[in-house]
């Protein structure tokens, strides 16, 4: 009995150093590539030899649906990495290289102004604190230093989870680049995660972006905070519409789960009802299901909680479940029933979480055929041994106390860390604006798919343009 467990641990062994060994070849041989390719576009790119030289390979993987390969390289100088200074090169399964960005800085060793902060990491956090918060900065505890070069710390007034303050390169021309501390702090909140480079040398804050994006009508006259989105203004309220759904699967491999919810096709209640959905999770991105974590038959939670996500309510504003998830029993069945013409949310908590639920597996199972999987960052608890960094699903809030009238996401940061989806409540006075009207899409090539198409407009973006697309 020992020998036989000491002849199949000692397989294991080998096919777990095969298969990393395989990875680590794979990736120097895409590195290769693509510093041979750097190096002959290196006059093109305006890259003087120590620029390429000095780097680090920030992330690899390989995409499962089209064989593509995608290397990323951290620009550096004396050891200290240039914030988005990023070159990503994707190469085809042949070896080819199919396109590149390149952000990296010109002569950064002659550009940047030094590589020795005057003012501590504590300082900077004080700025963020006090310019982006914008509140009194209070104790700030040393939690960690990793190295000269980067620390965490905490301040349990003014911070979910720790600060990190990392010394890094903010570019502010091609001919400009300071010392910064990059200080990261999500608010109490959740509705701010500042990312904020502060000079080390004058504790000047440089340049900033919240890690949370928000979309609002809470105000008057107000609209998306980002500007790149538009809304329609016609307000047409429970109109129902005929959709027709997409077809699911009809029995998952470990249980007949079932969820009342409005699926593909059905954009909100004013597009048209619910219907019973019985096991819609992926076999390739969930192959043991929505509500699995460890990778073996059979769930692990009969609540909205699984490997993708953990969808609750959060009435409260606590930025963490009440412990009282919609439970579908053994059986997962999460079929609730839900009267929209009560007009009291805070009642019908199970087919609301349930519905949020849903649709977060479905965007996580959609996006993983589309390259969005486990060496790629995506969120899951467990990544059944699939690459990239586990321990991250999305935390999906409904009804959520912090605010009213849309939503906000974060993805959390680096991959490893959970992302979160905050959705509130409309008042009346905000509906959401829906445009109905139908519209027409003509394709006028390849032949095979010529013709003109019921379409609507959706209601975020820009408008559609007049003249003919053309596309390879």
């Amino acid at each position: 009995m020992r020998s036989k467990f000491t002849f199949t641990l000692f397989l294991a062994l080998i096919f777990t150093f095969a298969g990393n060994s395989s990875l680590v070849a794979q990736e120097q041989n895409a590195l290769d590539i693509a510093l041979r390719h750097l190096e002959q576009n290196r006059t093109d790119l305006q890259l003087t030899e120590a620029d390429l030289a000095s780097y680090r390979v920030s992330s690899f993987y390989r995409s499962k649906h089209n064989g593509l390969s995608h290397i990323y390289l951290k620009q550096q100088h004396q050891g200290i990495d240039v914030f988005n200074g990023i070159i990503n090169v994707n190469i085809l399964p042949d070896g080819k290289v199919l396109n590149m960005g390149n952000r990296f800085v010109s002569d950064l060793a002659n550009t940047a102004n030094t590589s020795s902060p005057t003012i501590k990491p504590e300082q900077a956090i004080s700025e963020v604190i006090k310019t982006l918060v914008k509140k009194t900065p209070g104790e700030i505890v040393l939690l960690d230093q990793k190295d000269r070069q980067h620390f965490t710390f905490k301040s349990e007034d003014l911070a979910n989870g720790e600060i990190t303050a990392k010394l890094v390169f903010e570019v502010l021309s091609p001919q400009k680049v300071r010392l910064a501390w990059n200080v990261v702090l999500e608010e109490k909140d959740g509705q701010n995660w500042w990312n904020a480079r502060v000079d080390a040398q004058t504790g000047t804050l440089l340049n900033h972006h919240n890690q949370v994006i928000h979309c609002d009508f809470g105000r008057p006259n107000s609209s998306c905070q980002d500007l790149t989105h538009k809304h329609s203004k016609k307000v047409e309220k429970n109109k129902q519409e005929e959709v027709a759904a997409l077809p699911y699967k009809e029995e998952n491999t470990f249980s007949a789960n079932t969820y009342n919810v409005y699926p593909i096709g059905i954009e909100s209640p004013n597009h048209g009802n619910r219907e019973l959905v019985s096991s819609p999770s992926d076999d390739l991105a969930s192959p043991f299901g929505w509500h699995d974590t460890d990778g073996a038959p059979g769930p692990e939670y009969t609540i909205t909680r699984g490997n993708n996500t953990h969808a609750y309510h959060d009435i409260f504003n606590l930025n963490a479940s009440s412990n009282d998830e919609p439970d579908g029993g053994a059986s997962l069945d999460f079929d609730f029933p839900l009267d929209l013409s009560l007009d009291h949310p805070y009642t019908q908590i199970e087919p609301i979480v349930v519905n949020l639920f849903f649709w977060n597996n479905l965007m996580h199972d959609v996006w993983y055929q589309y390259g969005f999987d486990e060496a790629a960052g995506n969120f899951q608890v467990n990544n059944y041994g699939n690459g990239g960094l586990e321990g991250d699903p999305m935390r999906a809030e409904a009804l959520d106390g912090s605010g009213t009238n849309n939503a906000n996401f974060s993805a959390g940061g680096l991959d490893g860390n959970a992302g979160r989806i905050q959705m509130y409540v409309w008042t009346d006075d905000n509906l959401p604006q829906i445009d109905l009207t139908p519209d027409s899409l003509v394709v006028l090539a390849p032949n095979d798919v010529i013709g003109k198409y019921e379409m609507r407009k959706g209601n975020f973006g820009g408008d559609l343009p007049s003249h003919a697309i053309m596309a390879e």
